[in-house]
């Protein structure tokens, strides 16, 4: 087996995904698409597979299996589509009165998610890697004269994790990996303020805005088994913790509201993730996979701005959520391969406190790809998904569907959510 060791070209491609990481919609704002293969089986035997390099972040225990080292780069295109149609009203004494606005167009904005994965064998029984992923982002905008603009006008989570790994290959059945990961997190957040129902009618609105970063890190775990023909996968990716630092400033607020721009925090914790997987090799040609995700979601309850001004809180309140998934592979020939995979997705988002930043709901996972060797060393794969939505979700019963400041605007309606996702993945063998 042939050997390399580029570390800085790993550094630098890390970089690269570093920078370029944007945000995208999955359950909740986890981002699952980190693979063309990933998206084409719509996540099924992510973590029993074991045959790319992607099994760095999927299953680090997996890179004993890979007959080559070797890179992956690709990047999966988040074409997203959320409309709202409803209404809103302001408390007055002489009754609710209809808040003026438009429904805030398609809030939900395209994004390109990168992924590179590298693989390295150190000795016969010993191997590493790095992966660079997007792993959590959510990205929306409405019209800043919508109705629900005192709710939330851009919501913007973006993050990039490095994660090196390492595994060992204990004997020809079992194998265990273990990783560490540098997480990024970043959190741009704009509203408006309704001072009209303050200081009465003809005041204009004021606005705010958090922005605000961090880094913080987590570790992630890995075993595999090969039975003979039927490969089993466990994994563990942790909970990472953040405080996010930055500022918060207002702007067009009269000085009668107090509020100062300033430094301000806060705390969030995003979810820890189980995953049991399985492939089996039915014939030498077809492979079937199944995959079981549970996500801690219940550690994010709130997400609570403090700088020098009262305590901005944003209550979340999420559960925990699984997903389920199964697929398979078939290899029509030495040159080409075709993959297709089926999902369901349990959102963590419960109506009692869905937000207008992230109206997410149950949904339905398609995947369908193929995957074409252009020479011995290079192959290109190529991927297309669907997510859908179970339901249309609602604001009419949430706890946030009233704004935090002035507590006089009520928002009721609904949401029509649609999103498709383009992937394309690149591997170099030496």
């Amino acid at each position: 087996m042939t050997r390399f060791s580029l570390p800085w070209a790993f550094l630098a491609l890390a970089v690269l995904g570093l920078l370029a990481s944007g945000p995208a919609l999955a359950a909740g704002f986890m981002v699952r698409e980190n693979s063309a293969e990933g998206l084409a089986t719509s996540h099924a035997g992510d973590g029993s597979r074991a045959t790319d390099p992607h099994t760095v972040f999927a299953n680090p225990a997996g890179m004993t299996r890979l007959q080559a080292d070797g890179f992956e780069l690709g990047a999966v295109g988040v074409l997203p589509s959320m409309t709202f149609s409803g209404g809103a009203t302001q408390a007055t004494p002489a009754g609710p009165v209809p808040v003026a606005g438009n429904n805030g167009g398609d809030s939900f904005k395209a994004a390109l998610v990168p992924n590179l994965y590298g693989v390295m064998r150190l000795t016969d029984n010993l191997s590493a890697g790095l992966a660079v992923t997007a792993p959590f982002g959510n990205s929306s905008k409405y019209d800043s004269n919508w109705v629900g603009r005192y709710l939330g006008i851009k919501t913007m989570a973006v993050s990039a994790d490095i994660n090196p790994a390492i595994a060992w290959q204990i004997d020809s059945a079992w194998s265990v990996g273990a990783g560490l990961s540098a997480q990024y997190f970043k959190l741009d957040v704009t509203s408006a303020i309704n001072q009209a129902a303050i200081f009465g009618p003809g005041v204009p609105d004021a606005s705010w805005r958090f922005k605000a970063s961090d880094w913080a890190f987590g570790y992630n775990l890995g075993v595999l088994v090969d039975l003979g023909g039927t490969r089993v996968g466990l994994t563990y990716r942790s909970s990472i913790h953040h405080k996010i630092e930055g500022d918060l400033d207002f702007t067009g607020a009269s000085p009668l509201l107090g509020m100062i721009s300033g430094p301000a925090s806060a705390k969030t914790q995003l979810p820890a993730t189980t995953g049991l997987s399985i492939t089996s090799e039915i014939t030498p040609d077809l492979s079937v996979s199944a995959d079981v995700q549970f996500s801690q979601w219940s550690v994010f309850k709130n997400v609570t701005i403090e700088s020098q001004n009262p305590p901005f809180p944003n209550v979340q309140g999420y559960r925990d959520s699984w997903m389920v998934a199964v697929g398979g592979v078939y290899k029509l020939d030495d040159q080409w391969s075709i993959k297709s995979g089926i999902a369901f997705d349990e959102t963590p988002v419960t109506s009692r406190y869905r937000a207008v930043t992230l109206a997410d709901t149950d949904r339905y996972l398609l995947g369908v790809g193929a995957e074409v060797k252009l020479t011995d060393s290079m192959t290109l794969e190529a991927a297309y998904g669907h997510s859908f939505a179970f339901n249309h979700p609602n604001m009419n019963s949430s706890v946030n569907n009233t704004d935090t400041i002035t507590h006089s605007t009520t928002l009721n309606g609904r949401y029509d959510v649609n999103v498709d996702l383009v992937g394309l993945s690149f591997r170099y063998s030496i």
